[in-house]
C-alpha cells in the first residue's frame, strides 16, 4: 500500500513539486502522474560550474606556466527520481511509458526551478531491482554542447535610438527582423564595445530586413544582401 500526492486539490489546483523534469516539451512528472501512481523529480544535479580545460605551455627560463586559452568539458546532468504506482502492471506500465519519453539525441532538457535549458540526450539510467512498485532511480543525461541557455527574449526596436543590456556568460548570438513602415535611407545597428551595422539603403514601406549573426546574412524581402 503507498501514500500518492494528490495532484488535484478541491479548488482544482496543482499540488505537483515545484521541481519536474521536462524533456523534448514533455513534463515527466505531470506525464505520469495520476490517481494510481507517480512520478516525482527528487533532485537534479550538474548545473553548476562546469570544469575547464586549460591549455598551458612552458616558458624556458621561468617558473610555473602559461596560460594559452580554456574550453568547457562535456557537461552530465543526474536526475534522481521515484517511480511508483499501486500495482505490479501499472508499475511496468508507467515504467515504459517513461522509456518512450525519453526518447530522441539533442533535445531541449529544462527543470520547472529555473528559466535556463539545456540540450541533452539520455546517456544512461541507474534502476534499482524492482522488488516493489516503488523505486528511487537516476537518469543521466548527456550535454555534448555543455552550455546553459537562457530563453529567447525579444526586443522592440523603434525609429528612436534604443538602449538594451544583454547578459550572458558567453557570447549569445542573435537575429534582428525589422518591418519598415515609412522609407528610410539607413538603418544602423551598434553595439557598446564599438561595433556596428550600417546600411545605407533607400528602404520602402513594407521592407522586411533579417539581420543573422551567425554567419553574418543580411536578408531583405528574402534576399541575401550579400550577393
Amino acid at each position: 500500500m503507498y501514500n500518492f500526492i494528490d495532484t488535484v486539490t478541491a479548488e482544482g489546483k496543482s499540488t505537483l513539486l515545484s521541481l519536474q523534469t521536462i524533456f523534448n516539451d514533455h513534463n515527466l512528472d505531470e506525464l505520469l502522474t495520476d490517481s494510481n501512481g507517480r512520478f516525482v523529480t527528487l533532485s537534479v544535479g550538474g548545473r553548476g560550474i562546469l570544469p575547464r580545460r586549460i591549455e598551458r605551455y612552458r616558458m624556458p627560463h621561468q617558473s610555473g606556466e602559461r596560460e594559452k586559452r580554456y574550453t568547457y568539458d562535456v557537461r552530465e546532468i543526474p536526475v534522481q527520481f521515484l517511480l511508483e504506482d499501486k500495482t505490479n502492471k501499472g508499475f511496468r506500465e508507467r515504467f515504459n511509458r517513461l522509456n518512450g519519453l525519453l526518447v530522441g539525441s539533442k533535445k531541449r532538457l529544462e527543470f520547472t526551478d529555473e528559466r535556463k535549458y539545456f540540450i541533452a540526450t539520455l546517456q544512461r539510467g541507474e534502476i534499482p531491482d524492482e522488488e516493489t512498485n516503488s523505486i528511487v532511480g537516476k537518469l543521466y543525461f548527456l550535454c555534448t554542447d555543455s552550455a546553459k541557455r537562457g530563453q529567447t527574449k525579444q526586443l522592440p526596436i523603434t525609429t528612436e535610438v534604443t538602449s538594451h543590456v544583454i547578459t550572458g556568460q558567453t557570447e549569445t548570438p542573435w537575429k534582428v527582423r525589422v518591418n519598415f513602415t515609412v522609407p528610410q535611407s539607413r538603418f544602423t545597428l551598434e553595439s557598446s564595445n564599438g561595433l556596428y551595422i550600417l546600411l545605407n539603403y533607400n528602404f520602402i514601406a513594407g521592407d522586411m530586413l533579417e539581420i543573422d549573426y551567425v554567419g553574418r546574412k543580411v536578408y531583405l524581402n528574402g534576399n541575401d544582401l550579400r550577393s
